[in-house]
């Protein structure tokens, strides 16, 4: 299932489209986290995060989540990283990522890096759809798909979906996401 729906991304990802700019990579994002654990454990949370464009091919990220899993478990999950973009054309990006991540939780804490890569492209003037691998080295490592959506309801509001399918945990996120 997850073959046919990265290359169902990826074949989204080649569709012509109109844009009105470029790729932007300065924004702030809030997202509600759906979380599904390892042996039927779920929880939900927030996650707070943004990015800042340094140059055209060059960008750093952040992001900060809160999550709550069942039996009173609670944890937080700091990302904070650098990108590498480059445009194919107005309308298709390559993105490489490099980051540090700390995982905290009640039973244990855990850090690490993480290497991704992936595709990020606008269909027509308010759509845009990316598609991604993320490799994640911890005490226990994790390799993961990144497939996600936005609506953009003006020049730099987004309404978006994404799903993260790792080894050990599945997450859901509804968000917005602001540009500027």
């Amino acid at each position: 299932m997850n073959r046919i729906a990265l290359f169902g991304a990826v074949v989204a990802a080649f569709v012509p489209g109109v844009v009105l700019a470029d790729m932007n990579y300065t924004s702030l994002d809030i997202n509600y986290l759906d979380l599904d654990g390892d042996g039927g454990v779920s929880g939900d949370g927030f996650e707070f995060g943004g990015s800042y464009e340094l140059n055209d091919d060059f960008h750093l990220f952040g992001s900060f989540q809160d999550q709550s899993y069942d039996f009173g478990i609670d944890g937080e999950v700091i990302e904070l990283g650098g990108g590498w973009n480059h445009g194919f054309s107005d309308t298709l990006d390559f993105v490489a990522t490099l980051s540090w991540i700390d995982v905290d939780y009640d039973v244990g804490s855990d850090d690490g890096l993480a290497l991704g890569g992936g595709i990020r492209s606008r269909l027509g003037d308010s759509f845009e759809v990316e598609a991604g691998l993320k490799y994640v080295d911890m005490t226990e490592s994790d390799t993961g798909l990144h497939l996600g959506a936005r609506y953009y309801f003006n020049d730099s509001m987004a309404l978006g979906a994404s799903i993260d399918d790792n080894d050990n945990a599945d997450t859901l996120r509804l968000g917005f996401r602001w540009e500027f």
